[in-house]
């Protein structure tokens, strides 16, 4: 445990309204998508996908302030599950949006209700093949009275690797979010070319979308980017840090709560989970359609 004046103790209670905020967002939004019927679409199950990722995410973090045992640190991995299923699905979001937009006649790439359960599925079990090894790697040090293993400052060899490898499929999804959405920014702001083949929600909306996404991918990259940046500098033998525990326990609180904050936000900003939000007869509605 830590000490009451400890800067943990300090950070554990800053985190807690946050922490509030994105669980009970990313609930609100899991609802409004289960309950009206016609948001059961691909994009919205991926978006109600990634909010179940990140509950488990803001459920398990106060975790990382205890000085728990083994067992706990096994636990973690969870965390490590949720958050590559979040980063794991922004890709598959502006895959898709790139397919659905760019190449609306291309449909072999598309994600269909037929198609969709299978998709989301893989996403879960990539990423628990990929976060296996955190929970193989991770232990207790008793010496040192903390988890030691991947993402921590106490890795032996096979963890480097492990981090660096993670590290770098890590950049190849935000190359491909990259090239994805700076294709629809080209097309939206300066071609003007990929609204006049698109068809059901109106163009407003569907520019109003991939923002969103871009905000939520943005969103997530400010929260983990500069933590998974200094693990892998880290594991690449760079240890001369000034104060490398106080600058990490930093990490495990400044960096998330910008990426809930914002992922919070852009989830609302979508045009029909955000008009759901806002219509006093939810409920009802809700209830008719079950």
């Amino acid at each position: 445990m830590f000490e009451a004046d400890s800067l943990k103790f300090i950070l554990l209670w800053t985190t807690i309204p946050f922490l509030m905020a994105g669980f009970i967002g990313n609930v609100l939004v899991i609802r409004i998508v289960h309950k009206t019927r016609d948001m059961h679409t691909p994009t919205n199950y991926l978006l109600a996908n990634m909010a179940v990722s990140d509950v488990i995410t803001v459920m398990l973090w106060p975790l990382f302030f205890f000085g728990v045992e083994i067992f706990v640190c096994k636990l973690l991995t969870l965390v490590e599950i949720s958050i590559m299923v979040s980063s794991i699905t922004l890709t598959v979001l502006a895959a898709e949006r790139y397919h659905a937009i760019l190449k609306p006649f291309r449909t072999g790439l598309r994600l269909r209700e037929e198609n969709l359960k299978l998709a989301i599925a893989c996403i879960w079990i990539t990423s628990v093949i990929l976060c296996f090894p955190v929970f193989i790697f991770k232990d207790w040090s008793e010496t040192s009275s903390t988890c030691t293993g991947p993402w921590t400052l106490v890795m032996n060899q096979a963890s480097k690797v492990y981090v660096i490898i993670i590290a770098s499929l890590g950049c190849l999804q935000m190359a491909v979010m990259f090239y994805c959405y700076g294709a629809l920014i080209r097309g939206l702001y300066f071609t003007e070319t990929v609204w006049p083949e698109a068809v059901g929600e109106r163009s407003s909306e569907k520019k109003k979308l991939v923002i969103t996404f871009i905000l939520a991918t943005t969103g997530f990259f400010i929260g983990y980017a500069p933590t998974a940046a200094f693990y892998t500098v880290f594991a690449t033998g760079y240890q001369t840090l000034s104060c490398p525990m106080h600058f990490q326990t930093w990490l495990i609180v400044c960096w998330p709560l910008a990426y809930v904050a914002i992922l919070f936000c852009t989830q609302f900003s979508q045009p029909k989970i955000s008009r759901r939000f806002q219509t006093h007869n939810f409920m009802s509605e809700a209830d008719t359609t079950e």
